[in-house]
């Protein structure tokens, strides 16, 4: 076949280009040594998706078609921004390999890059001036929101635990109008912090979440509101670790249900938005209104800080300063004494946990993570559009925040009255139960199961009907069905949408059409498993129903 054929056929957009809009031939470049080396310094066996960034004008290393070689699913994409570049390109062998691909870098390019390749196991080869740092931070965001989709059942599982938890819990949403809120991280600064933390308890609310519950509570200090999110095993590991037993627990949904076992309360209940549609359906099933906190923050506003940042200010507190967050390796330590926690290596291939060298705030050269970097600009850009509020950086240590001053502690509250802050939460607690319609649960729980049950029969039958290519009309007709079903729109349309992003990799071939059947297959018999593992999910969660339809 004919380089313009191969272009037009796999590439439309390139082929049209190249047929109608005027261009330059470029030399492409004859060095491969430069790409060989940059090769040979990545831990390729982790990366999943390679960039080189323009064009070559020469065979592709050994190391690299082994590497496409070893699993199909790994992709190469070339970047090319020069149409000229697209016309003296020979690589005929290259072009009909179905997993390179090649991509006509124009107006939001690195968007389109990112959720063409939503991977956070990915390196860039920059043979041209290119963002690449911009590139990794959308690519990882997207994956990670894919992954909470891709994996949701644990999330399911512990809303469905925790919503069961909700009566005797308090409504999270109160009001502290001009309260100092000191938001404590569990960084390595956070040692000198705690003999002024101890005397400030009537002065500020203290809010300590994840690794800072553990932390804080070993020195002796308890703050006001400890604030839990994760999912996970860990999130139970840090909790059993602390000695935070009776003290108000703020928590989101999707939090690990284990995790109510280390501690006491009194819980809140924090409207966050975290927990996925499952999450939103119950809460507007059941009359949990009213405005999320957190979703300001923007999409790469991954941690329980930057959760805590939004609360206090939701809250109504002024000032809000920050302790012990240094998002960085201050003194070459990740945690402060006492955490113990699992440490990533410096050849981590994730895209987030990439190690990077910024200044801290004292002028000094220290390491940090590509994820701490754009938690410090997510908190940064919300400080900035709320010039209403006072924020100061209380962190001795670390890589700071732009625009933002920073400032002893100490000297932060000086001035600010002492008051009886825990007799005032105490007295909030009492005055403020959630209200829900917890009669409503049981049935909501057992419609979802039998609209699963619905899902699982139509997904059998899609699948058969895909396997034996006949039908069309009633393949659509079952497929119309799968998605009007509530428990699709709940529990797997962002599977269906993650699955249909992502599959292609696995069944490469060069004519995009030919092995979508094949595809598509694989996206229905993953969706029945996943329906399988929701049902388990469901029947545990079985409660007496009022009436059942």
């Amino acid at each position: 076949m004919m380089k313009m054929e191969i272009w037009q056929k796999r590439y439309p957009d390139i082929g049209f280009f190249l047929s109608f809009f005027p261009y330059k031939k470029r030399n492409l470049s004859r060095d491969s040594l430069r790409l060989e080396k940059w090769l040979q310094e990545q831990n390729l066996a982790e990366v999943e998706v390679l960039y080189v960034i323009g064009l070559i004008g020469f065979a592709l290393p050994k190391i690299l078609l082994n590497w496409l070689a070893e699993k199909k699913q790994r992709a190469l994409i070339f970047v090319e921004e020069d149409l000229g570049a697209f016309a003296a390109f020979q690589g005929e062998e290259m072009l009909q390999n179905p997993q390179i691909h090649f991509h006509y870098a124009q107006k939001d390019s690195i968007d389109a890059l990112a959720e063409m390749f939503p991977i956070d196991r990915l390196a860039i080869f920059e043979g041209k001036p290119f963002d690449a740092a911009l590139l990794k931070r959308k690519a990882a965001t997207i994956s990670a929101l894919y992954s909470d989709v891709l994996y949701s059942h644990a999330i399911v599982e512990n809303v469905l635990t925790n919503f069961q938890r909700l009566s005797g819990c308090f409504d999270a949403r109160g009001k502290f109008e001009n309260i100092p809120a000191v938001i404590c991280g569990a960084g390595p600064s956070l040692s000198k912090t705690i003999p002024v933390l101890k005397e400030v308890s009537e002065k500020a609310l203290i809010f300590a979440g994840g690794s800072a519950i553990t932390a804080l509570t070993r020195f002796g200090v308890q703050p006001h509101f400890a604030m839990a999110l994760d999912p996970n095993d860990e999130e139970f590991d840090r909790l059993r670790q602390s000695c935070y037993f009776e003290g108000p627990f703020l928590f989101a949904p999707r939090l690990h249900r284990d995790v109510f076992c280390a501690v006491n309360g009194p819980f809140g209940y924090l409207k966050s938005d975290t927990g996925g549609l499952i999450e939103q359906f119950f809460e507007k099933e059941l009359g949990i209104s009213g405005e999320a906190v957190g979703p300001d923050l923007g999409p790469e506003a991954f941690s329980v800080t930057t959760l805590m940042v939004a609360h206090a200010f939701a809250m109504g507190c002024n000032p809000i300063l920050f302790a012990g967050v240094d998002l960085a390796y201050t003194g070459n330590a990740r945690y402060a004494k006492g955490i113990e926690a699992e440490e990533t290596g410096a050849d981590d291939p994730r895209a987030l946990e990439e190690r990077l060298l910024r200044e801290d705030i004292h002028g000094n050269e220290v390491a940090t993570l590509l994820k701490w970097v754009m938690e410090a600009e997510c908190i940064s850009a919300f400080a900035k559009k709320q010039p209403q509020v006072k924020f100061f950086n209380c962190t001795d240590g670390g890589i700071g925040f732009a625009g933002m001053k920073n400032v002893p502690l100490s000297e932060a509250l000086r001035s600010i009255p002492s008051q009886d802050l825990r007799g005032r939460i105490h007295q909030w607690i009492q005055s403020s139960p959630l209200q829900f319609k917890e009669k409503k649960l049981p049935d909501l729980i057992a419609h979802l199961e039998g609209s699963l049950k619905r899902c699982e029969t139509l997904c059998a039958e899609i699948i058969q009907l895909l396997e034996n290519e006949s039908q069309s009309g009633k393949l659509a007709l079952c497929q119309s069905d799968f998605a009007d079903e509530k428990a699709y729109s709940i529990l797997l349309e962002g599977i269906d949408i993650a699955l249909t992003q992502i599959l292609f990799r696995y069944y490469p071939h060069l004519d995009p059409q030919e092995g979508k059947r094949a595809s598509e297959i694989a996206k229905y018999r993953e969706l029945k498993r996943q329906i399988g593992m929701f049902s388990d999910i469901l029947q545990k969660q079985r409660i007496p129903c009022t009436n059942i339809s």
